[in-house]
């Protein structure tokens, strides 16, 4: 009787055993495996958009390097700082009277800083301005001649006046 009290014994204690085994594997390594499945796909799907950012962004890389090499020439002349004399003299192949007046210089968030001026000329014939805005498109600097331009005769010349914007980086 003392071999099947311990047997019994034993199979309950094997029970309980088996009873709190379960217990834990219910109440901690399924939660566990459930938020560790949850975590594994949240992973996968980061992973992904990671990858997909990485090739768009290493396309984007490339075709800016393709721009900046195309437009190298249009973008050092953002860099080239704007000189009033070399402008001057330039003007004053193709007008008489020449005067330039600085407005204003704004800066853009970009660091980009635009110079603006009002600039006064004039000039015996309309094909001197029209040579002139091919000069300026020759210049170094980034120039934009602003409308309206204003033409006025007077005498045997013709008054120009209008505003111009020079950018630089």
């Amino acid at each position: 009787m003392r071999a099947d009290n311990k047997t019994l014994k034993f199979l309950i204690f094997i029970l309980v055993f088996l009873a709190v085994v379960m217990a834990f594997v219910f109440l901690f390594v399924i939660p566990s495996i459930k938020e560790f499945k949850h975590k594994k796909a949240e992973y996968y799907q980061q992973l992904k958009a990671q990858k997909e950012l990485s090739a768009k962004e290493k396309e984007l890389q490339q075709e800016l390097q393709k721009l900046q090499k195309k437009y190298a020439k249009s973008l050092e002349s953002y860099k080239v700082p704007f000189e009033e004399k070399k402008f001057l003299h330039v003007a004053k192949r193709y007008f008489q009277n020449v005067k330039l007046t600085q407005k204003s210089v704004k800066k853009t968030e970009s660091g980009l800083q635009i110079y603006e001026f009002t600039a006064d000329f004039s000039a015996q014939t309309p094909v001197k301005f029209y040579q002139f805005i091919e000069a300026v498109n020759h210049m170094k600097n980034v120039v934009k001649i602003n409308f309206p331009i204003k033409l006025e005769a007077r005498n045997s010349n013709i008054s120009l006046t209008f505003n111009m914007s020079v950018y630089k980086l």
